[in-house]
């Protein structure tokens, strides 16, 4: 492809082509990129930059960004129907915290504060469990939670069940 068809091309299109392009190499991605529309690499990457769109290095991709002012309007215009328009707003306004949260809540043990309140008092029980699930569950602890006491996790352990198990009084 000459330089003055990839000029000529819609930007979104343009940015398509270019990201399956880049794909396809596995060292001097951006480099060989230009040099297979026949572009100066500084002029490849200015022309790339046209239209608001930003070179990702670690999804080695394109990527559309948008103006404050396009976001507000896109925000703006987000259909609100049903009395749901205040709680998309603030999902909106509050994504990135809640994809945060969620890569914590699934990399992280999430005790009950019931386990840990201050004011409960400790018994100590004595418990005969399977020996290799035990040592499956020490070692777990030990590699994913050193910084949690494995009686609280236990206490955890126990709590989930009575609250998955307890039944209602018919």
């Amino acid at each position: 492809m000459n330089a003055k068809e990839f000029q000529e091309m819609p930007l979104l299109e343009r940015a398509e082509f270019i990201n399956n392009l880049l794909l396809e190499y596995d060292d001097d991605h951006l480099k060989r990129a230009s040099e297979a529309v026949n572009m100066t690499y500084s002029a490849f990457c200015k022309e790339m930059r046209r239209g608001g769109f930003t070179y990702s290095q670690s999804k080695r991709q394109y990527e559309k960004t948008l103006s404050l002012d396009d976001y507000k309007d896109i925000q703006t215009s987000t259909p609100i129907e049903n009395g749901n328009g205040e709680a998309l707003r603030f999902i909106a306004t509050h994504l990135n915290e809640i994809k945060e949260l969620l890569d914590s809540h699934e990399t992280q043990l999430v005790l009950d504060p019931k386990v840990y309140a201050p004011n409960s008092k400790s018994v100590t029980k004595s418990l005969v469990v399977n020996k290799e699930i035990y040592e499956e569950f020490t070692d777990l602890c030990m590699t994913w939670f050193p910084h949690l006491r494995l009686k609280d996790i236990v206490s955890d352990c126990l709590y989930c069940f009575v609250k998955q198990n307890r039944k209602t009084p018919s």
